[in-house]
């Protein structure tokens, strides 16, 4: 009970940091204040990519080990990626929809947005991780569902490389990077920070959850 009151609370702390901080970032020209959630949406992405590098490196772990603890450990990390991309998903349209210049476009907004790579991946990448999580009612090897999760991980790397290079995204380079403000490049290293202790409190919770599961089985 400890263990998980500790997660819960750290995934709240990590939460409330990113949102606090994102609400503390400065204006821009042009932008205003609307700036604040497709910054909050890039920090937030950054972070899910970092675990994803995490649900690969113990999907290999658990190849090599075939331990119960990374196995659990691995079904942790793919739940909270997948559900912090189903976020991340939706934040993205809705950035898009707000701060996009969409008044001159003929096509109505969503057509729009739906011809962006960068958001398009984004999709097709919650979808294979839809036919992820519906491994089990194909096999319950853990082994098999280890290697799915690599192939997935491997994938949705190879396809956002892809869109990040598309020649004709709507979708604008980070204005982060391109800032020369240190204080916005330290906000938003911050935000990262928030979503990583986040994502590492999800995942400690479900880790604790999937334990409780197979003690009460056995």
């Amino acid at each position: 009970m400890k263990r998980r009151f500790v997660a819960a609370l750290v995934t709240i702390i990590g939460t409330v940091s990113a949102l606090v901080v994102a609400l503390r970032f400065p204006p821009v020209r042009g932008l205003g204040t609307r700036v604040r959630l497709p910054v909050y949406h890039g920090a937030m992405t950054w972070a899910t990519l970092i675990a994803f590098a995490a649900l690969l490196i113990v999907s290999i772990w658990f190849l090599a080990r075939r331990t119960d603890a990374a196995w659990r450990w691995e079904s942790a990390l793919r739940w909270t990626v997948l559900t912090l991309w189903l976020i991340g998903t939706v934040l993205g349209f809705i950035a898009a929809y707000n701060t996009w210049d969409l008044s001159a476009a003929q096509s109505s907004a969503l057509r729009i947005m739906g011809e962006d790579p960068r958001l398009v991946i984004q999709v097709v990448i919650l979808c294979l991780g839809c036919i992820v999580l519906t491994m089990p009612l194909v096999t319950e090897s853990r082994r098999v569902r280890s290697i799915a999760d690599i192939a997935f991980v491997v994938a949705s790397f190879t396809l956002l490389g892809w869109a990040m290079n598309a020649g004709a995204a709507l979708h604008p380079d980070s204005p982060i990077m391109n800032s020369p403000e240190i204080l916005i490049k330290v906000l938003f290293s911050m935000m990262v920070v928030g979503h990583l202790v986040a994502i590492a409190g999800l995942a400690s919770l479900l880790f604790v959850h999937k334990g409780r599961e197979e003690r009460s089985a056995t």
